[in-house]
């Protein structure tokens, strides 16, 4: 029996391991020196996708501008692409952090919106039909207030509108621009250090709404 259209770009068109199948249990390790973290996702179906570590694979998109101010070339850690009733699909978009102050704050909601675009991307070629994208960010400690290094912070380079990083961190939803400005959920996910140093968390997403 041949390959549908999506088992065919995925493991013929595709770089082996860019993207994996998951079922109800995905292990996702950030290994990066002072922010090791591991962070188990329980998920209610089978038959999910996920892409581990995407910003150390080759993931860019090309014709996008290079420069810094819109940070069109970093990614999150992970992705992970859930599959909901209908054959409707949630996109989720990880990032994990050790600590996270006002100048990472700028920085994550840049990955975000470049990983949006690109699992927007990917959805398309693959014929996901994504019903929302939901983000999140693993921490341990986290510092609000305004930066001291990037002035730009306090203008809100990626929105339209001057919101403090507590109001959006407390109330989880935050604001991108994409020419106008458009709102996603957003979900802190506190982490714990273990005895060997490890941050450790676990997220569990029911198919309908997400539960830290």
């Amino acid at each position: 029996m041949g390959k549908n259209k999506r088992e065919f770009i995925m493991e013929d068109l595709m770089e082996p391991g860019i993207m994996e199948k998951q079922n109800e249990e995905i292990l996702l390790e950030e290994m990066e020196k002072g922010g090791e973290s591991r962070l188990r996702v329980h998920l209610a179906s089978k038959g999910n996708l996920c892409i581990t570590n995407v910003d150390r694979k080759r993931t860019d998109m090309q014709f996008f501008k290079e420069d810094r101010t819109n940070s069109m070339y970093k990614r999150v850690d992970h992705m992970i692409f859930e599959r909901l009733k209908d054959g409707v699909w949630r996109l989720h978009l990880i990032e994990m952090k050790g600590s996270v102050g006002t100048d990472k704050w700028s920085e994550i909601k840049g990955k975000f919106r470049a990983s949006f675009l690109l699992g927007q991307a990917i959805g398309a070629m693959l014929e996901i039909q994504l019903s929302e994208t939901v983000m999140y960010t693993t921490f341990e400690k986290v510092r609000f207030g305004f930066s001291s290094t990037i002035p730009s912070a306090r203008r809100g380079k990626l929105g339209e509108m001057k919101i403090r990083m507590e109001e959006e961190w407390d109330r989880g939803q935050f604001g991108l621009n994409f020419g106008q400005r458009i709102s996603f959920i957003h979900r802190p996910i506190q982490m714990k250090r273990n005895e060997e140093g490890i941050l450790e968390g676990d997220l569990t997403l029911t198919g309908e709404r997400e539960i830290t």
